[in-house]
């Protein structure tokens, strides 16, 4: 419970001591106005005073959030960045005000403030990929197309992996450029991962060999994904990314079980914080679905043909007709009562985990398979995926885009489709935009 008027308890005796308490005070949206205070044994109410350019408001938090932090958000405070503002605390401390000096400070966005922890808290793990620690990743190596029938085979090729001047590259390039195969070979030749990298770590649908058969070609792109070994269970991941631009282009920033706690996909759940296309239009319904365009969604269900997606699902464009394409951050923060993800701070979703528990909210029928667990599937450990597709079943033929699908669904040869009319999408294809490039992953468990 929030109010800006004045309690009965600043009736209580006002002292200063030797005790200090520091808020994060911050932007928050477009321009509202963040202050919180993580928690300590002993603090009962917390008022905050702020004077700036927009006059003094007094700002009283009355209880602690589920995060263990006294936070208000005024939406209405027009805060911009390069605001200097003066604020003090007032922190009812076992039973005493304990009231500081005024401090000043100039705001920034709170992405790009040092994270305020709660006291519960620790980072689990963090890169900045000043070099790639492949000890800290599963590098997926498998022509198998994921579960969409994606273009691509994942390698862990340099030129589709690798780290440079404090980035990650995650850049797909065509099969074609590799010195073992050229236009022929993927018409009549095979793609045996084992022999090319001397690993496969996903079988399925021939991923660790496959032949061109038929009318259907090898995979015409390479690209990479990665799985953190790190795992987390409650907390909050932020990833600092620049997506690609270029057709049929699938970047993601997801979660995975880390052991299939509750069975396979989607059981054990799925928290996507961001995916996109990377074309410059992809109209549905008159809304451009494109690299102007970012979606989170939670995959939750008994079966594949039984995912509750369509109620966790939410996706948010850019501002001022811009796109996603610059340099963003991404987050998810995930407790047991709620699973919000973000861009730059701003809210993409928002799912408070239903009264009910996940299983009755999604009327599935019969054995319920998470028992009496609140929240699951969403209450235990998983890990971060990063990874770059192109083209599959994530592309609808119902969608106007910028230059025209080259493979339509049911088709018996859709890559060939794909690769034969290059000549349409590969223009879009410019150097390094086609690249997922991510500046740090953070891993912070609650």
């Amino acid at each position: 419970m929030r109010s800006i008027v004045c309690l009965s308890l600043l009736f209580v005796s006002v002292v200063i001591t030797s005790k200090s308490f520091h808020p994060e005070v911050s932007i928050t949206g477009q321009s509202g106005l963040r202050l919180s205070l993580v928690d300590e044994d002993g603090i009962g109410h917390v008022i905050y005073t702020t004077r700036s350019k927009n006059g003094q408001r007094k700002y009283i938090v009355e209880a602690k959030n589920d995060d263990d932090i006294w936070e208000y958000v005024d939406f209405d405070a027009a805060a911009q960045t390069g605001d200097v503002m003066e604020y003090k605390t007032s922190v009812l401390y076992h039973d005493k005000w304990v009231e500081s000096e005024w401090n000043k400070v100039s705001l920034v966005p709170r992405g790009l403030t040092m994270p305020r922890k709660s006291r519960r808290s620790y980072t689990v793990f963090r890169d900045d990929f000043n070099s790639f620690n492949r000890g800290s990743y599963k590098v997926e190596v498998s022509a198998w197309g994921g579960g969409n029938g994606e273009f691509q085979v994942y390698t862990p090729e340099h030129n589709n992996l690798h780290a440079e001047n404090g980035y990650l590259y995650m850049k797909p390039t065509l099969t074609t450029d590799h010195p073992s195969f050229d236009n022929g070979r993927l018409y009549n030749g095979q793609m045996d991962t084992n022999a090319l990298w001397h690993t496969c770590t996903n079988g399925a649908n021939h991923g660790c060999s496959k032949s061109s058969y038929g009318h259907e070609i090898l995979p015409p792109i390479m690209s990479s994904k990665i799985t953190s070994n790190a795992c987390v269970t409650y907390g909050r991941v932020n990833i600092r990314a620049r997506i690609p631009k270029g057709d049929w282009l699938w970047p993601a920033i997801w979660l995975l079980s880390c052991h299939k706690h509750y069975g396979s996909w989607p059981r054990s759940g799925e928290i996507d914080i961001m995916e996109s296309r990377g074309n410059l239009k992809a109209e549905e319904h008159g809304s451009n679905h494109g690299v102007s365009y970012v979606a989170s969604t939670l995959h939750w269900g008994p079966d594949a043909n039984h995912n509750a997606y369509y109620l966790t699902h939410k996706g948010k464009h850019a501002h001022s007709g811009g796109d996603w394409h610059g340099w963003h951050t991404y987050s998810l923060e995930w407790t047991d009562h709620h699973i919000i993800t973000y861009v730059d701070d701003e809210e993409i979703m928002h799912i408070t985990t239903p009264s009910q528990g996940f299983w009755n909210w999604g009327h599935f029928h019969g054995n319920n398979i998470w028992g009496s667990h609140h929240n699951a599937p969403f209450d235990h450990s998983f890990h971060l995926i990063l990874n770059v597709a192109a083209g599959g079943g994530f592309f609808s033929d119902g969608t106007q885009y910028n230059t025209p699908k080259p493979w339509h669904r049911g088709s018996s040869h859709p890559m060939r489709d794909f690769w034969e009319h290059r000549g349409d999408w590969l223009p879009t294809w410019h150097g390094d935009d086609v690249a997922m490039l991510i500046d740090y992953v953070e891993m912070i468990q609650y």
